[in-house]
């Protein structure tokens, strides 16, 4: 299973492997994904499925390649930067449905299901509101 990028359309075909093309979705060594490049769901190890820059809107750029020991260096959502085996594998683009908390809730229902999973953080009831 894939992380939707944004820009995938239904039927559209996804390539994987150092021979795929650089078009939002395809799967590419980070070796063959030039620098400057904005990227989804990067490995950490090789063959470990992708565990950076996988939550709505996230991004990773490639910043470099050492060809030496067969490294490059990639800027996490976090900001922070992170050196990784070239032959992990990452997604071309930026992950979809960025800006989804940027809409405002408007009911409290909806808050309500959001807050559900997480026990009893919601709703807060002041003291000092009450009298």
């Amino acid at each position: 299973l894939f992380v939707a990028a944004e820009g995938m359309y239904t039927g559209q075909f996804l390539y994987c492997g150092k021979k795929a093309t650089l078009v939002v979705g395809n799967v590419l060594p980070l070796r063959s994904i030039p620098e400057g490049a904005v990227v989804c769901n990067v490995e950490h190890h090789v063959g470990d499925r992708g565990v950076f820059a996988r939550a709505s809107g996230d991004y990773a750029i490639v910043i470099a390649h050492n060809p030496d020991n067969d490294t490059s260096r990639i800027k996490l959502p976090s900001g922070s930067k992170k050196i990784v085996p070239s032959g992990c594998r990452a997604m071309v683009g930026q992950v979809a449905g960025g800006g989804r908390t940027e809409k405002p809730m408007l009911k409290a229902g909806n808050a309500y299901h959001k807050y559900r999973v997480k026990r009893n953080c919601w709703p807060k009831v002041r003291g000092v509101a009450m009298n």
